[in-house]
């Protein structure tokens, strides 16, 4: 049987998803959670996407693990009897789409069976709006709205997982599983999912999260992705401690606790890469544009986002060994968490601090004046 993490993204991509459109991997993330962590964990569900909350360690700050529910996809529009309009949504390579097929759900799909199949046609000169060819046209009545590369879902071989999704709905697997353990564990630490929604349209659902302060000023965010393989983060080395993206570098402060959880897995012999991953930016960055503590965690891909950097579209590809560390390492991070000297423990050391030197200010001022 595969490793639990593994079986927790097959649930996952049970069903399709696209920006805007991930009402049923939500379904299948809320009833494994009934199943799996009932009575330990708190379920919140926003706009911007899910929140599951562990409170292991009391009052203070958590650690939090962010990923999205989201893949690039397509929004079905001008349904005829012959074909409809696919607006693409994310990063797909436009210049690979055409003569694809596209396989169209309903707004909240229960299985992976399409309600329709269509064939892209050329990219267009202006804008995202591809025009699909029915080959498997809808039924009468039948209210399409999102589309999905006809891809596989799920397969695991000679120690590669394959998705059409696995950015990011493996990083939800591997978030939950986190969260899973960590609780199974009663590990005396605040952890924290969140899982956002339209990530591959500009972050929406985080930037939502961030404005509304659903996490904590204390909290310390680590956006789990997987991206592109670059040198320095190959696949089958290990997850990656992202120093930074395109935009940003990343709290020093927070990478140092993951490097601190990278020693306590090189003791077992378990790799961890570390490299600046510069081919595109992730929710850390959102989160830090807010003022949030962040940092991130990232698997080396292949076929990135279904095919940039290759000459065909295919599903993306990771390594198993990689994904089972990258599990390991956020729950030795989770472990070190309660004592790391992060944001949250040194706004309260700090605090105190002014509190008892408030009456010695106050003795002073009026030398001052």
């Amino acid at each position: 049987m595969p490793p639990s993490v593994l079986e927790l993204f097959r649930r996952l991509t049970a069903v399709p998803t696209a920006p805007f459109h991930e009402a049923a991997v939500a379904r299948q993330v809320l009833s494994w959670v009934r199943a799996h962590l009932r009575g330990r964990v708190r379920v919140q569900r926003r706009r911007g996407g899910l929140m599951v909350c562990y409170r292991g360690g009391g009052p203070g700050p958590a650690l939090v693990l962010a990923a999205h529910l989201d893949h690039p996809g397509f929004h079905i529009r001008s349904v005829t009897r012959t074909g409809a309009r696919a607006v693409l949504q994310g990063g797909h390579p436009r210049q690979l789409l055409e003569g694809f097929p596209v396989e169209a759900f309903p707004a909240r799909p229960r299985d992976n069976r399409p309600a329709a199949v269509g064939i892209l046609g050329p990219p267009p000169k202006k804008g995202n709006a591809f025009a699909l060819t029915w080959t498997q046209p809808p039924r009468p009545g039948a209210r399409l709205a999102f589309g999905v590369l006809a891809l596989t879902p799920w397969a695991v071989e000679k120690g590669w997982v394959s998705s059409r999704s696995i950015d990011d709905v493996l990083g939800c697997a591997v978030a939950l599983e986190t969260l899973r353990r960590a609780a199974a564990a009663r590990i005396k630490a605040n952890l924290t999912v969140f899982l956002h929604r339209a990530e591959e349209v500009g972050f929406v659902g985080a930037l939502d999260f961030a404005r509304r302060g659903q996490a904590s000023a204390e909290d310390s965010i680590v956006s789990i992705e997987a991206s592109r393989s670059l040198p320095g983060a190959r696949p089958g080395r290990g997850p990656v401690i992202r120093l930074g993206d395109k935009a940003l570098l990343f709290d020093a402060n927070l990478i140092g606790l993951l490097d601190q959880a990278a020693a306590v897995l090189a003791k077992r012999r378990n790799p961890v890469q570390r490299r600046r991953l510069t081919g595109g930016t992730c929710e850390a960055t959102a989160y830090q544009a807010f003022g949030y503590e962040a940092a991130g965690v990232a698997l080396p891909l292949v076929n990135y986002h279904n095919g940039i950097g290759a000459r065909r579209i295919a599903p993306e590809m990771v390594r198993v060994e990689d994904v089972l560390g990258c599990v390991e390492l956020l729950l030795a991070a989770a472990r070190l968490f309660p004592a790391a000297p992060l944001r949250g423990v040194w706004r309260r050391r700090l605090g105190l601090r002014q509190r008892r030197s408030g009456t010695l200010l106050q003795r002073a001022s009026a030398r001052w004046r």
